[in-house]
């Protein structure tokens, strides 16, 4: 594998290769509480998270997020990156037969399709939260999508390449997506499980490690404050042992951990 991969998170026997489309450069004002900034700043102030992507390997390969991409400029959001990393860890973009979306934010959704070469993953199926699809993309006052996303998303429901999630829905052997609302109506969170061992992959209903500890701590785009919080602590609670580990696509260094005796405990 090459360096150009941030990592690789062994759950049993698999693993989860961790990649980076770009950089969040979190804006002070992006965190309910203003300590949040003050814990993950560097030395000149800045936080500077990345912008995570998942690759679960094996005969159908899945992707889970899909980064920013390179068409959308937004300042503390640069990316665009995620397909030369996905070519250092030997994949093209035919062979990913699964895209898994976490939730329908920019800096998720960014190489699902794009200006030039209209969808990315010719051969994937591609899975979104039920509630995220209707709020995103069937609300009635339009797509709240870039038309060079919405559009190729669109027929690829028309198409039937498209999985709207609810509940609790096994969409691989060992892939089990699980309803994880308030930061958006159907944000989803990934489980991993293999040889007793199992991850989440959390996609933004925990944006950094302290959370866990600092419930009341909240994103300002929370679309239901109050259900994320309860998600959060639902979260908290699955990830409290030895046998579940946890990991956002913005935690530092994508590092993943667990809860033991209350504290977040990164793995080595």
């Amino acid at each position: 594998m090459s360096e150009a991969c941030v990592g690789s998170l062994a759950v049993g026997d698999r693993h989860i290769l961790t990649l980076r489309d770009g950089d969040f450069l979190m804006p002070r004002d992006f965190m309910t509480h203003a300590e949040v900034h003050q814990r993950l700043a560097d030395a000149s102030g800045q936080v500077r998270l990345p912008i995570g992507c998942f690759v679960i390997p094996g005969d159908e390969p899945m992707l889970i997020d899909a980064g920013i991409g390179p068409d959308l400029k937004i300042e503390f959001l640069p990316g665009g990156r995620l397909l030369e990393q996905l070519a250092a860890a030997g994949y093209e973009p035919e062979a990913i037969r699964h895209v898994a979306l976490s939730h329908l934010h920019p800096d998720h959704f960014g190489w699902v399709a794009t200006k030039h070469a209209c969808v990315t993953f010719p051969n994937a199926q591609l899975y979104v939260g039920a509630a995220d699809w209707a709020h995103f993309l069937v609300d009635q006052m339009g797509p709240k999508l870039p038309g060079w996303t919405s559009g190729p998303m669109l027929e690829l429901m028309v198409a039937g390449r498209v999985t709207l999630l609810d509940d609790e829905t096994e969409v691989l052997p060992g892939v089990i997506a699980i309803a994880a609302p308030g930061h958006t109506p159907g944000h989803t969170v990934f489980a991993i499980s293999s040889g007793g061992e199992r991850a989440l992959i959390l996609g933004d209903s925990i944006y950094c490690p302290q959370q866990f500890t600092e419930l009341d701590w909240a994103a300002a785009g929370d679309v239901d404050p109050l259900v994320a919080r309860r998600t959060r602590e639902r979260l908290t609670r699955e990830l409290d042992g030895d046998h579940t580990v946890g990991v956002g696509p913005h935690f530092p260094g994508l590092q993943a951990g667990r809860i033991l005796s209350s504290k977040w405990m990164p793995t080595s």
